[in-house]
């Protein structure tokens, strides 16, 4: 079983640029391959300093998830700190409600999964949660450079995360954040990051120890779920690829800056993959499973 992922973030309300996207899977001939959209934040520039949602922002956030419904493909997003207030806030009822009509507009489905899990395909599932934490300094991590939006995040994702991971059975998880981990190269939004004053810290500690909680880093350990891969966004500058355990970090760079990633995954037998992988056979043989989703293929592209 395979599946492939077209991943965005930081959107901005870069219309322009989601249409140049769009363009692009087209005439490369890559758009019939993808089988979901996943945004991980920022679709549009709302005032995450001042809270307080105006029609412009709901408007436009709605242009941007109109326009990604154009690729034909299901989108899934979650809200990032420059977007509306109201979309931390949608009831799964006014959601299903939406949904369902987008389906009778002939329009694929558009999924705000923040606070939530669900399940894509048989074994693996993918849980969201939206928002950001503080920027700091990070040789001096009392500074704070911009505050967390909403305020409590880090409180709110150390309360509700556990409880959505445990709510997947059996299933390796995909795990879309706003924001990454701390201590991470795909989180550092500093342009020259050995630069003594300037390198901030924008990921989450909370988050870090969560991810390492459920990906084995020794050999003799295991884990009741496996997040098998974590995609964020938030910091523009550092896309790419970084590894917390046996968890893979992805952040697919700024749409914004026409960055996005093509991310593929297949289920494999456990023991084949064993087989393929021997560096990685001493840490897959305590997986409970006998189908792992593996990371297959990954290209990080700019239109």
């Amino acid at each position: 079983m395979h599946r492939t992922f077209l991943v965005v973030s930081d959107i901005h309300y870069r219309l322009d640029n989601i249409k140049k996207l769009q363009i692009w899977l087209t005439q490369k001939d890559r758009l019939k391959e993808i089988d979901y959209i996943i945004a991980s934040g920022d679709l549009v520039n709302a005032d995450y300093l001042t809270p307080l949602t105006t029609e412009k922002d709901e408007q436009e956030f709605h242009e941007v998830i109109s326009a990604f419904q154009n690729f034909g493909k299901p989108l899934y997003y979650i809200p990032g700190n420059h977007d509306p207030d109201t979309s931390f806030l949608l009831s799964s009822d006014q959601d299903r409600k939406d949904n369902s009509k987008r389906a009778i507009d002939g329009k694929p489905i558009a999924k705000n999964f923040h606070n939530e899990s669900l399940q894509l395909a048989p074994g693996l599932s993918i849980v969201g949660f939206g928002g950001s934490t503080e920027g700091v300094l990070k040789n001096s991590p009392e500074t704070v450079i911009w505050p967390a939006c909403p305020r409590n995040t880090e409180t709110l994702l150390s309360e509700r995360l556990p409880i959505l991971i445990d709510q997947v059975k059996n299933d390796d998880i995909i795990l879309v954040t706003h924001f990454g981990p701390s201590k991470t190269g795909t989180t550092d939004v500093d342009m020259y990051p050995l630069h003594p004053s300037g390198a901030i810290e924008s990921g989450s500690k909370v988050l870090r120890d969560m991810i390492a909680l459920r990906s084995p880093l020794l050999p003799n350990e295991s884990s009741k779920q496996y997040i098998t891969l974590n995609i964020h966004g938030h910091s523009h500058y550092p896309f790419g690829l970084s590894h917390i355990g046996q968890t893979m970090i992805v952040n697919p760079g700024a749409l914004r800056d026409g960055r996005f990633a093509i991310l593929s995954l297949s289920q494999i037998d456990r023991d084949k993959l064993m087989e393929r992988d021997k560096e990685r056979r001493k840490y897959m043989q305590h997986f409970s499973r006998d189908k792992i989703w593996n990371l297959e293929g990954l290209e990080f592209l700019l239109i």
